[in-house]
């Protein structure tokens, strides 16, 4: 009988904060109920696995796997959920993660949030969503991460007016360093709000956080409609904005018991978005399945 198994990473609703402090860049991912989800089955004994041909970040990162696992398994990898790409909601570190972890679990292996980080880091600047709960990591390099704490409880009515942005061009912009110096310390000031609110379990402190942090980003990745969009959350009960600091989407925080389909309606007929979507908040963190002889196990990896 083939072995199966089966993981999943959650995306993200962009970033709480993303900056740099003391010249080392830096950010929180806002990890969502909205996941990439992969699954394998063990063909041949050859190390060759078949992956969709899009899917070439995937590819790249399990040959890094195999060569420090020296895993020998091979067989076909497929995705059964997709997050959209280029929207700064971590659709191709999700993708790696899912995929690392799914081959892992189908090789009788077990992968730590830090080997999947070192893997996904190995192709790009990455986010966080591979560890549990909300963690400051340096997404160019993966020098360092710091957990902060779990998710606190939060909806999100998020936006997107179209286009896309590659995040290797956007972390090689030869402004983006000078953009982060300038802003360094109301960074900081958004991450000081952004660790308090945490630690507090205070929405309303991370909110202003992620707003400030979001302002900032408008010089490098501008959002013709934040304005408007921000007065307008606010005056709907919303506590602020959360962006993709290195995407399109853009969010209002909204306290987690707050209704969000009825605002949805409006805010599609009043902002005209080409992609509309409510979220909640949760931890990071891969999970998983494989099947054996029949039987199925299920775990969570930080």
């Amino acid at each position: 009988m083939a072995l199966t198994a089966w993981a999943r990473c959650p995306g993200t609703c962009g970033e709480w904060v993303q900056g740099a402090q003391s010249g080392v860049p830096f950010l929180v991912d806002c990890p969502i109920d909205r996941y990439a989800e992969a699954v394998v089955e063990m063909g041949k004994d050859d190390g060759i696995w078949l992956v969709p041909r899009e899917k070439e970040k995937v590819r790249k990162a399990l040959l890094l796997m195999r060569e420090e696992r020296s895993f020998s398994g091979g067989g076909i990898l497929r995705f059964r959920r997709e997050l959209p790409t280029g929207k700064g909601m971590a659709s191709s570190t999700a993708d790696i993660v899912s995929a690392c972890a799914a081959v892992a679990a189908a090789s009788g292996e077990t992968v730590s949030g830090r080997s999947l980080a070192r893997w996904a880091f190995g192709i790009e600047p990455s986010d966080s969503v591979m560890f549990p709960g909300l963690t400051e990591i340096n997404h160019i390099r993966g020098s360092y991460h710091r957990t902060l704490g779990a998710a606190v409880p939060a909806g999100f009515l998020a936006l997107d007016w179209g286009g896309e942005v590659d995040t290797l061009r956007f972390n090689a912009r030869a402004d983006l360093y000078g953009h982060y110096r300038k802003y360094e310390f109301t960074i900081g000031k958004a991450l000081a709000l952004v660790r308090e609110g945490i630690r507090g379990r205070d929405l309303e402190k991370m909110a202003a956080g992620s707003t400030l942090s979001a302002a900032c980003n408008l010089e490098v990745n501008p959002k013709p409609w934040f304005g408007q969009f921000k007065a307008w959350v606010r005056s709907q009960g919303g506590l602020g904005l959360v962006t993709a600091h290195s995407g399109t989407l853009i969010a209002g925080v909204f306290p987690p018991d707050y209704a969000l389909d009825g605002l949805l309606a409006e805010a599609k007929e009043r902002f005209r978005p080409v992609f509309a979507e409510t979220f909640r908040a949760r931890d990071g963190g891969v999970e998983y399945a494989f099947a054996h002889c029949g039987q199925a196990v299920s775990s969570s990896e930080g």
